[in-house]
């Protein structure tokens, strides 16, 4: 891996507003920029909305040394746009290699990183959604220098990281670590990947929170509906 001098983060959540995707990722780029790596931000839903956007997507993957892209775990895999967003990406690397014959084509030597989050409690939901992202990588002609994961993403909800360092102390530790790696030209560390993965609460208490929030959102719009009912069973 090069060091790098510019960097892109990809957000992968298709929500308009703020996401704990854009919440880890945008943490990973300031601690970038304090490093002197270059930064820029796009949201991959908007840039496979139409050709226009598409072409900016394109640029700012041609322009950048090191690609994260941050997404949330949707049924084992990425989110439809997301997806699409490197289904382009591939396709156009492929057309500028084979233009390109022998020659290393556009953006060659680049690397990418991949930041998964999730509402489970465990990690292991995760870990297709990280393989995809690594075959992705290595079909499209990136070095792929490592990924991370993080359980109980919905803890995050959206805020800043830096608001919730108590509480994501080891998330904030692991993308202390992972920039100052990559920074350096060095992949991500065992240990920002084990940080990562480590619970901020106990399996059981997560759940309990999460379905505490359950029955909160359905006493205060379910008009008295019941969390365990089956009209349809």
């Amino acid at each position: 891996m090069r060091t790098p001098r510019t960097a892109l983060l990809l957000i992968g959540s298709p929500k308009p507003g703020a996401s704990s995707s854009e919440s880890l990722g945008a943490y990973l780029l300031e601690e970038l920029e304090k490093r002197g790596v270059t930064t820029q931000t796009l949201k991959v839903a908007n840039a496979v909305r139409t050709e226009e956007a598409t072409e900016g997507l394109h640029a700012a993957v041609a322009a950048a040394d090191l690609l994260v892209l941050s997404f949330p775990l949707y049924i084992d895999s990425l989110p439809a746009p997301a997806i699409r967003a490197l289904e382009l990406i591939a396709a156009r690397r492929a057309g500028r290699q084979a233009e390109a014959g022998d020659g290393p084509a556009a953006g060659e030597g680049s690397a990418f990183v991949a930041i998964c989050q999730s509402g489970f409690p465990e990690v292991d939901h995760s870990e297709v959604a990280l393989k995809i992202c690594r075959h992705f990588s290595e079909s499209a002609g990136f070095e792929w220098v490592g990924g991370l994961i993080l359980a109980g993403g919905g803890m995050v909800d959206g805020r800043p990281l830096r608001d919730l360092r108590g509480m994501m102390r080891s998330a904030v530790r692991a993308l202390d670590l992972t920039a100052e790696e990559l920074a350096a030209g060095r992949p991500v560390p065992d240990e920002a990947v084990k940080l990562m993965a480590k619970p901020a609460l106990p399996a059981f208490g997560y759940r309990f929170m999460a379905n505490w929030g359950w029955r909160s959102q359905i006493k205060k719009h379910g008009e008295g509906a019941a969390l365990e009912a089956q009209p349809y069973a």
